[in-house]
């Protein structure tokens, strides 16, 4: 008969102890699990509420901003018809001209506003829709305890501000340009700019390239213009004065 093992109470004891602590770490592991998959539901049901919401509420503005464009595009063109002169010839042909001119040119604003509207107004629902999922993205890290340590991303500003400020206003002038020849003179444009000669009618010519571009153009200043012929300028909505090039004896071209 064998003698009794004096450390069998012992080794009962910190066998149950074992079974209790690898109960709780089972059971803290589901805890943690479920959490986590909590957490993932909830970060699709914020993204998609989240995006839905700023993309609703961006195209509502678009749409409204839209069918404003068109209705005033509507009375410019029934303004224009209405007023528009049938005599040929002379000064009415002239005063014709101006007219059209000046209602494509009203026409090219829309437009540009409309433009800027989809590029910048997107651009700002886009990082109104990353804050927002940032933010609360940042409250389900912090309820399972993660801390900051898996890095927010950080939003930074675009780059090249000045090149996609030409980029939207060139094609904001798009309809008007080969049109009525309207492009953008303004001398606060410019840079390296250099007189190569004077017009028949007195404009200065001037070989320049614009802030954004290491591209060389010909033509002239629109502040220059606006005191000879101010019919021939006109001041866009963002401050900066184009020229009607095909009301002046200068052609505005890129040098080859």
């Amino acid at each position: 008969m064998c003698a009794p093992d004096p450390n069998a109470g012992r080794r009962e004891a910190a066998r149950v102890e074992n079974n209790r602590r690898h109960a709780e770490y089972k059971a803290n592991s589901i805890k943690q699990w479920n959490k986590e998959a909590d957490f993932k539901q909830n970060l699709k049901t914020i993204r998609g509420l989240g995006r839905s919401r700023a993309e609703a509420d961006f195209e509502e503005v678009a749409v409204q901003a839209r069918g404003k464009a068109l209705s005033e595009k509507e009375d410019l063109a029934r303004q224009y018809f209405q007023s528009k002169s049938v005599n040929s010839g002379g000064r009415s042909n002239r005063y014709g001209g101006m007219k059209q001119a000046n209602y494509h040119a009203k026409v090219a604003k829309l437009d540009k506003q409309m433009f800027k509207l989809a590029t910048v107004g997107e651009s700002k629902a886009r990082e109104g829709i990353q804050r927002r999922e940032q933010a609360m993205i940042q409250k389900e890290y912090n309820a399972l305890g993660m801390g900051p340590q898996f890095g927010m991303p950080t939003m930074m500003p675009p780059k090249d501000r000045a090149g996609q400020f030409m980029n939207s206003l060139s094609f904001g002038l798009n309809v008007a340009t080969g049109v009525m020849g309207l492009f953008p003179s303004d001398e606060r444009l410019k840079r390296d700019v250099t007189k190569i000669g004077q017009s028949i009618d007195g404009y200065n010519i001037y070989r320049f390239k614009y802030v954004s571009s290491d591209r060389e153009f010909i033509g002239v200043t629109a502040q220059e213009v606006l005191k000879k012929k101010p019919e021939a300028v006109d001041k866009l909505s963002n401050g900066f004065y184009a020229v009607y090039y095909d009301m002046i004896d200068v052609d505005f071209k890129e040098v080859a």
